[in-house]
């Protein structure tokens, strides 16, 4: 189909697309002009990410940034947060919003969602360009009723969002805290464990948590270095020793604190109680080990009162004689090794399950949400809709479109010879001579120059006449 063609179409049906723009355009602003007007109103929010969080110290930033300003607008139209703005309007105990519920939905279903799915439905959220400010837009009947509830709107987000950060971390402290009860007992347990083998196997432990015979060790080995490196001044520091042992020092400590646990055990629980029985057994082997040791630190300091080669090999001789006592409770020491790895381990845990629960509760106790409230709500005293140049327009627009579509489905239903292209196109034969029973009017002849112009099927003719 060529233009030419086309126009004439349109030209012979051209009450059909008048017919259908008038009644677009009449339906359209009969229509808008029978909808209930609709008032915008708007709040803006800061979201301050820039600043590093006031408890964790951390910062959104790169992709993160994009999430969280998604979550943050989705947030507002959630249903929590709406319905809270339906509790604050009260709609609940309005009889004008009940009816309107009543009517719509025959009274099925929750009026507190039915109220919120309106609030989120007239609701808008957008981020400025350029910014990290978010604006709330939201278009109500009325001017007063959409600034009122765009600011309860602004509110009711801030409160969710802070609240949504509190209760997750007071649950995930609760999870931590559940974790550091588990861990105290595990180490209650180690430490028990290690108490029980110290006993039975008679192993003394110092206060700094070492076993007695390895400190002992420890002790003569260093001044077996100490001797052998500095012969001229090892008898002056072998006098020292003898006179200030460490390891009488830590025995006597022990049997102290032995004596005193013993006092307040006998008053708790009675001379007859095992656990006072095992006392005095620890006591005794305490005692006779504080015995041994000042003996053989008197007799160190004695026996290196003389000249400096005897006292490097008493040293030697009391150094090996430890070495094999040691030795000799390896199999006990390496047990205990274990068991006091796994004392540490346990100690690790609860103090890193500690920590963290408080972390976790100073989170859940803050009261600052990272928002800011810019300004007041912001409503405004002109209707958003109808929009009547908006209408009219689409209206038109819509109408002409509908006008053509129903004028070339009209004209292929019943298809009609306007022009010799017609009658070429029909006969499948070149048109001679074009006859007609009256004068041309005006608009023939300017179709039929634009016909002669556009060198047609038919050649340049002319009416017979």
């Amino acid at each position: 189909m060529s233009i030419v063609q086309f126009l004439r179409i349109l030209i012979a049906r051209r009450w059909i697309i008048a017919a259908s723009l008038i009644t677009c355009v009449v339906v359209a602003l009969t229509v808008a002009s029978l909808l209930p007007e609709r008032y915008p109103a708007s709040a803006r929010v800061l979201l301050d990410i820039v600043k590093p969080d006031p408890v964790t110290g951390q910062l959104i930033s790169g992709g993160a940034t994009r999430g969280y300003i998604k979550t943050q607008m989705e947030l507002i139209q959630d249903y929590r947060v709406a319905g809270e703005v339906v509790d604050k309007l009260g709609w609940a105990e309005n009889p004008a919003i009940v009816a309107a519920w009543q009517a719509e939905t025959g009274g099925a279903g929750d009026l507190r969602r039915w109220g919120a799915q309106r609030i989120i439905n007239s609701t808008e959220v957008s981020i400025i360009d350029g910014s990290n400010i978010m604006e709330i837009k939201f278009e109500a009947p009325n001017p007063d009723t959409a600034k009122a509830v765009v600011g309860l709107l602004r509110s009711s987000y801030i409160d969710a969002s802070l609240r949504f950060r509190t209760d997750s971390a007071g649950r995930t402290a609760d999870w931590y805290l559940d974790q550091a009860e588990r861990a105290q007992k595990a180490l209650a347990a180690a430490e028990r464990a290690k108490s029980k083998f110290v006993q039975e196997n008679g192993i003394v432990i110092t206060p700094g948590g070492t076993e007695a015979e390895s400190t002992k060790l420890a002790g003569l080995q260093g001044a077996l270095l100490s001797a052998q490196g500095a012969e001229g001044s090892q008898q002056f520091q072998a006098t020292m020793r003898a006179t200030t042992s460490a390891v009488v020092d830590q025995l006597k400590l022990q049997v102290a604190t032995l004596n005193d646990q013993m006092e307040q055990a006998a008053e708790k629980l009675g001379t007859e109680h095992p656990t006072y029985k095992a006392m005095i057994s620890r006591r005794r082997l305490l005692n006779e080990q504080l015995s041994k040791e000042e003996g053989a630190a008197r007799a160190a300091g004695a026996a290196q009162s003389g000249s400096s080669r005897q006292s490097i090999a008493q040293l030697q001789s009391a150094y090996n004689a430890q070495k094999n006592v040691v030795l000799g409770m390896k199999d006990q020491l390496d047990q205990l090794a274990q068991l006091q790895r796994e004392v540490d381990l346990r100690q690790s845990q609860y103090e890193k399950s500690a920590a963290r629960t408080a972390d976790l509760r100073l989170e859940s106790n803050v009261s600052e949400s990272g928002l800011v409230i810019l300004g007041d709500a912001i409503g405004s005293t002109a209707p958003s809709f109808p929009n009547w140049p908006q209408i009219t327009g689409l209206s038109v627009a819509f109408g002409l479109a509908l006008g053509l579509v129903l004028a070339i489905v009209t004209e292929l239903l019943a298809r009609r010879v306007r022009g010799t292209e017609d009658l070429h196109f029909a006969a499948k034969a070149p048109v001679l001579a074009v006859i007609t029973d009256a004068g041309p009017s005006p608009l023939r002849e300017r179709i039929r120059k634009l016909l002669s112009r556009g060198g047609s099927a038919g050649g340049d003719l002319q009416p017979a006449e």
